[in-house]
């Protein structure tokens, strides 16, 4: 696609803005010209002591997917979204209090309610707008995914002791609710969100201590050669074991400590129980397999992932076809130019690295021509019936036959059945993975496994 007219005509699109003074210039936001965020709580405090009998409506929004468009077009183009998206805002906005850019891309307006109008009904209000604003933008900037994601908490008399911060901080948490869903992407704030904080300070909190006890654990799932169902490779995948033995599941602390950043230090944990576990397997001349590990996207802030992997080879000692890392295939398009540095870091120590869950979102095949992949693991959502649709089945084959095209190693996930597994040997799929071979297994079963299919 041709973007650069697109950007050219995007940037020549700019409003008039009104004359203001220094000091009037201190109080807004440079970019969007609205309130600085520590103005708007001071006169959304006002407005909260003024409340009488009405209602207020704080409402925080953030633009899902709108990175895509710096890395896409250019700053100077996210720049005058920004400003479409004020313009929006204003154009929308009844008995406005005050509005106001928190950063980046996140923005926050309180307003008067109607008294006609029920929270739900305003709720379903902000979420027709919302829904018009992505048409409108998806329009106008081309090949985006742009979504607009918001949290709204409503203050009535009953709640006006409740401070300016407060209030704000509830609103976000319902849009951090909102911006983890796929459709209803504009949420009203309820109480019962606070049991979910409760609940994810709890699990962080203890993160630290889990991993000195070694409560972690290292699961591994066997990949299989589909021509010959040799055991060829595992995927490295973590669980959380208290000391009372019971289990906190992947899908209920990963979330959370990827917010809170301490997957770095979790992911840290089990590379070196991965490269511990395949030298001293080497080291006793026993049969060992490429384990393959998942590297989160926070990673990419800082990029130490390099520099820790290099010391870990250095200590251990093992050949570096032995490791392979995954990275999902929204952490690409999030952020390609970080993905692309991460992966030639990678090979340049050795490494294999893969797309994972390649088809599971909004699949960008051109990154495929950029990004020197060795490997595409097709999520297991085209297996998602245990009876392959003839769909599944053609977008299967296809992206086999890329795959082999551009020279990379197609790998499917969660096969289940024997007809699965036989379609993927049909159309030519190299390695499969799933229930169907083996579930994820404990280290001493992975080791049982190993030696049976030495």
């Amino acid at each position: 696609m041709e973007t650069t007219g697109i950007k050219d005509s995007l940037i020549e699109q700019t409003d008039g803005q009104e004359t203001l003074s220094a000091e009037q210039l201190l109080m807004r936001d440079s970019l969007t010209g609205l309130d600085k965020y520590e103005v708007f709580l001071e006169k959304l405090e006002k407005g909260i002591g003024e409340i009488g009998d009405r209602r207020i409506a704080i409402v925080y929004t953030d633009i899902k997917y709108f990175k895509y468009i710096n890395d896409t077009y250019g700053y100077q183009v996210g720049d005058v979204l920004l400003k479409d998206f004020v313009a929006e805002i204003m154009k929308n906005s009844v008995r406005l209090i005050c509005c106001s850019r928190v950063y980046s891309d996140n923005f926050v307006t309180a307003n008067f309610l109607r008294e006609d109008l029920t929270n739900e009904a305003f709720r379903d209000y902000i979420h027709s707008v919302n829904l018009e604003r992505e048409a409108k933008f998806r329009e106008k900037y081309l090949n985006s995914r742009l979504q607009f994601c918001t949290g709204i908490t409503i203050i009535d008399k009953n709640s006006r002791s409740l401070d300016a911060e407060t209030v704000v901080s509830n609103a976000n948490l319902a849009r951090k609710v909102a911006k983890e869903m796929d459709e209803d992407c504009c949420i009203l704030f309820d109480s019962s969100m606070m049991e979910g904080i409760k609940r994810e300070v709890e699990i962080t909190s203890r993160v630290p201590k889990a991993i000195a006890n070694h409560e972690f654990q290292v699961y591994y799932q066997p990949k299989i050669e589909t021509d010959t169902l040799r055991l060829i490779g595992a995927e490295a995948l973590v669980r959380w074991q208290k000391p009372d033995g019971s289990f906190i599941y992947p899908d209920q602390f990963i979330p959370l400590i990827e917010r809170s950043g301490q997957v770095v230090d979790v992911d840290y944990y089990v590379y070196r129980e991965v490269f511990k576990f395949v030298a001293e397997r080497m080291t006793a001349g026993k049969n060992m397999v490429p384990i393959s590990l998942n590297v989160s996207r926070v990673h990419l802030n800082k990029m130490n992932i390099l520099k820790y992997i290099q010391e870990l080879f250095e200590e251990f000692q093992i050949p570096a076809g032995m490791i392979e890392f995954e990275l999902t295939e929204s952490i690409y398009l999030d952020n390609t130019e970080r993905a692309l540095e991460l992966v030639k870091g990678l090979h340049k120590l050795g490494t294999r690295v893969s797309m994972d869950d390649f088809g599971s979102g909004y699949s960008s095949l051109n990154l495929l021509s950029r990004l020197p992949i060795d490997i595409i693991k097709l999520d297991k959502v085209f297996l998602k019936d245990m009876d392959l649709q003839e769909s599944d089945k053609i977008i299967i084959s296809c992206v086999v036959d890329m795959a082999k095209r551009l020279s990379i190693t197609s790998l499917c996930e969660g096969v289940e059945t024997i007809e699965q597994s036989d379609y993927l040997k049909e159309v030519g799929c190299q390695i499969q993975q799933g229930y169907y071979f083996s579930k994820p297994i404990s280290q001493r079963d992975f080791e049982e496994f190993m030696d049976r299919k030495k």
